[in-house]
Formats: C-alpha cells, sequence, structure tokens
C-alpha cells in the first residue's frame, strides 16, 4: 500500500494485486479483512482485546468459553475491518487500482510480455525499456495480464514448519500465519520459540486468563535474548514480569515428539508431547514461534523463472540503494527481501523503491535519502510493552567507547508510580562526552517513548541536554531526564 501510494503522490498509475490469506478473512462484500495489515494484525487486535476484556469475570458469571471467545473474537475483527476499509479508503482516494488474486511474473521474453510490450510501445517514454507483465488469477478463477513499465514484488515472509510438528494432523497445533484462525479459548498453551512472536503471545494468552502458559526455549533465555538484541537488564525484566504473571519458561529443551494428538471433537483431550530432557507435557495449544522465511522461491509468484536472483532461504536479492532486482524494471521490499522484515521498514523500503523508479536525472527525493543498513528503532508488543534503539554497553564496548547506564524504574516519575510501576528506561552513554548511544525500555507506552530515544539518539544529544529541558509533569517522558540524572552521578565531570 506504502509503495502504490506512493506511486500516486508522483503521478503515476498503479494498481494492487493481493490476494487474501485466507477465505475465511474475506466478508461477503468482498473486503479481506486482513488486507493492507501488517502480518503481526492479529495478535495486536487480539492484544488490545485482552487488555480490555474481564476473562476472569465473564468466567465468574458461569459464561461458557465458546461465547467468551465469540466476544473477543468480534473485538479483533471490528479493528482489522476498520483497517481494512481504512486502506481501501486510502487506495480509493490516490486512485489506486485494486484487484484481489494471486500474481505470477512473467519473464521479459514471454510470449505475452513481448505482446503486451508491441501494443504499448507507442505509449512509452522510452520503448527500449519495455514493460514487465503479470499473469493474475483472481479469487472468481479469472485470468487477467496486467502490464506496467515497472513491478515492485512485495510477496511477504511465511511461518518457518520445522519437521516432526503435526500441523496438519490438528486443529489445535499452530504457526505464526495460522494462529489467525485460531477458534477457541485454549485452557492451556506451550510455545516453543522465545522470539519477538513467542513473547508477544506468551503475554496475550496470559492476559486471557490462560493459567497455564509454558514457553519451551532450546537455549537458554540469555542468549535467545541478546539475539533479539535486547539489553540484559531489559530481558530480565521481562522474565520477571512474565513470570510473575505465571508463565513458565522451560530452558534447554523442546518436543521431541508428540505422542498423541486430538482429533477434531476430541474437545476434552489434550496433545500428548515428550520432551528432549526425557520430560512427558500436555496441552491444549501448541504453538509453534520458530521464526519465518522470505516468499521467494514459489513458482506460483514466477518471480526464479522471471530472472530474478533468489537466495537459497527464499530472500530476493536487490540492491540496497535502489532495492532494484536482478531481473529488468522489477523491485522489491519488505520481508520478501530479508532482515530486519518490520512492518515500518517495509513501508520505507516500498516508497525508497518507487522513488529509485521514477526520479529521473537530477531529481531528488527524500525516500531516497534513507539508508538501508541504519540502526532500528524495536517496538514489542508485550504486556507492558518494549522499545529499544541505538547500543547496549556490550555494544558500545566493542566499538571502543566508554560507557555508563543511566537506569530508572518507572516508579521514579509520578505517572509510573500512579498508574504503571512495572517498567525501566536505561540510557547508554560515552562517559568521554556525555552523549546517549542508546536507549532501552520496558513498560507502558514503551513503543511510543523509544521514538524520543531516536531523536536522542540519532541527534548525538547528550545528557546533560536533556538535564536542561524541562519535561511536561506527570509524563512518563520525565523518566529520560531521571536516568540522564542517575548517568550523571556516574560520571567524573558534569552536573553536580
Amino acid at each position: 500500500v506504502a509503495g502504490a501510494v506512493k506511486a500516486a503522490q508522483m503521478g503515476r498509475r498503479a494498481i494492487l494485486i493481493d490476494k487474501p490469506k485466507f477465505d475465511a478473512g474475506v466478508l461477503p462484500n468482498g473486503l479481506d479483512v486482513f488486507f493492507g495489515g501488517p502480518t503481526g494484525l492479529f495478535s495486536k487486535a487480539l492484544r488490545d482485546s485482552a487488555k480490555n476484556t474481564n476473562v476472569a469475570a465473564m468466567k465468574a458469571q458461569k459464561m461458557d468459553s465458546d461465547v467468551i471467545w465469540k466476544q473477543i473474537t468480534n473485538d479483533v475483527l471490528k479493528l482489522a475491518i476498520r483497517n481494512s476499509e481504512g486502506q481501501c479508503g486510502l487506495l480509493a482516494r490516490y486512485g489506486i487500482d485494486y484487484l484481489q488474486g494471486s500474481a505470477q511474473l512473467l519473464a521479459e521474453n514471454d510470449e505475452e510480455n513481448v505482446a503486451a510490450s508491441k501494443k504499448f510501445e507507442d505509449d512509452l517514454d522510452n520503448p527500449e525499456d519495455g514493460v514487465r507483465s503479470v499473469k493474475v488469477s483472481s479469487i472468481e478463477d479469472a485470468e487477467a495480464i496486467i502490464s506496467g513499465t515497472k513491478v515492485l514484488v512485495c510477496t511477504g515472509s511465511k511461518s518457518t514448519r520445522l519437521p516432526g510438528i503435526p500441523f496438519d494432523q490438528s486443529h489445535r497445533i499452530f504457526d505464526s500465519d495460522t494462529i489467525n484462525l485460531l477458534g477457541y479459548l485454549p485452557r492451556s498453551v506451550t510455545i516453543s520459540g522465545l522470539g519477538i512472536i513467542g513473547i508477544e503471545f506468551a503475554n496475550i494468552f496470559n492476559a486471557l486468563g490462560v493459567e497455564d502458559v509454558k514457553i519451551l526455549v532450546r537455549g537458554d533465555i540469555k542468549s535467545s535474548t541478546k539475539k533479539l538484541g535486547m539489553d540484559l537488564d531489559v530481558a530480565n525484566e521481562l522474565m520477571r514480569l512474565l513470570k510473575k504473571s505465571g508463565v513458565q519458561i522451560l530452558e534447554g529443551t523442546s518436543v521431541a515428539e508428540f505422542t498423541y494428538v486430538p482429533p477434531p471433537g476430541a474437545a476434552d483431550e489434550f496433545i500428548q508431547m515428550k520432551l528432549k530432557d526425557g520430560s512427558t507435557l500436555e496441552t491444549d495449544l501448541f504453538f509453534a514461534a520458530t521464526g519465518r522465511c522470505p516468499v521467494g522461491k514459489n513458482e506460483e509468484t514466477g518471480l526464479s523463472s522471471a530472472g530474478v536472483d533468489i537466495a537459497d532461504r527464499g530472500m530476493v536479492n536487490i540492491d540496497k540503494k535502489t532495492l532494484v532486482t536482478s531481473s529488468k524494471n522489477v523491485y522489491a521490499a519488505g520481508d520478501v527481501i530479508g532482515h530486519p522484515a518490520l512492518a515500518s521498514t517495509s513501508g520505507e523500503q516500498a516508497q525508497r523503491a518507487v522513488s529509485s523508479m521514477f526520479c529521473e536525472g537530477g531529481d531528488s527525493d527524500v525516500a531516497q535519502d534513507a539508508n538501508h543498513d541504519d540502526p532500528l528503532s524495536i517496538g514489542i508488543w508485550t504486556i507492558p510493552e518494549m522499545g529499544y534503539y541505538g547500543l547496549t554497553k556490550d555494544q558500545a564496548e566493542k566499538e571502543g567507547f566508554s560507557v555508563v547506564e543511566g537506569i530508572v524504574g518507572f516508579d521514579q516519575c509520578l505517572r509510573g508510580r500512579v498508574f504503571a510501576p512495572d517498567g525501566l528506561l536505561k540510557l547508554v552513554v560515552d562517559s568521554d562526552e556525555g552523549t546517549v548511544l542508546g536507549v532501552h525500555l520496558i513498560g507502558k507506552e514503551a513503543a511510543e517513548l523509544i521514538h524520543y530515544g531516536v531523536a536522542l539518539v540519532k541527534g548525538g544529544m547528550t545528557i546533560f541536554e536533556i538535564l536542561s529541558t524541562t519535561f511536561t509533569a506527570v509524563t512518563y517522558h520525565e523518566l529520560y531526564k531521571y536516568a540522564a540524572l542517575d548517568a550523571n552521578i556516574k560520571l567524573d565531570f558534569g552536573v553536580e
């Protein structure tokens, strides 16, 4: 959507072709409730519903679990519809066409593409550039050839399915795609993987009143969170809050074998598992949060056959500056080009790709100023939220900095003490200049608060500038000043 809007803003016609993820997600009026939403739309909507639904109170009133789950999914559906309708409205305002269907990129020498090039030859500014075409199969099984001067590939990612997990044998075993179709409120949940998706869903199910939530970690907590780029103190606070809420984290183990998978209709039975440490486990729902991989190596899309260079794991190789692929006039953005595979960066990449398509000669566009390898601000939708940007202490020291840390709990500001005492904010500070090198947060509104931290780090600001700033009273942003004061106390110089 971001790429199509950018094209319209540059005075170009655009058509967006998208196949609904699930037939169940298409309403009778044709609206795809998942359209225009990030991969994690369902989890974000479910998280919001979990925070605003008192499941315990509903159970105390003897409400049936099916009724409770229906209420929750109705809330989630309303949020998803609001997003989808908003995105469709945005396309309409910019005059962008939208076609539901699957698209296959045709090779330059494909007879359909050659015919299209001849047909539109007189309409092209430079006939030698030719056109690129896609064959579209709509959801009504009709086919069409769509041609344009440029093609942007945003085929996204899919969940990584590890061998040995019987996804197709049970309606109670899910991955990060099929979890969107969850149709009941589980009695217990076992999650494989301590990545961002696994952590978020552990919080969500816990908030939904599921008392037995377990996370299986093949390694240990410290190494798993370090892979995510988390600061150790933030990670420890996250683990403390997870355990405080009742989530169990089983380190150094994973599923060796699924010994029994209940058939559909056996609602009272549990999935039986044998773990690699020799113990056994039963659960009502198993969620494999074992990562995602780009959807590039898929002949339905025709990318490889059309000359697009694709890496072993399905990632489309691109030029980092222009995002052009190895195939003429074909660009790619989003999860399909690999790391970082975030909704925020994917939108930026799509805009940059379109800008590269149509900027000519001395033309300039702010979208092209972005550096593909710039550090990223991360927001994790746990309960409470997490956010971080810049260097951790270990990373800063490896880069040759001498650092101190300014650390404060959320209870050190008035708003935190009263409304949300759990959490902390940390500033990683260069001890020679007082420059803020990194900001790490866990707590209420952390995914919002991190943006001020981004401005501090990118602007090269010091803790002394923070200390000289008057923050609005009774806000979480006051924590920045208290963290700067804590860092200043640890320096050999600075404001007394």
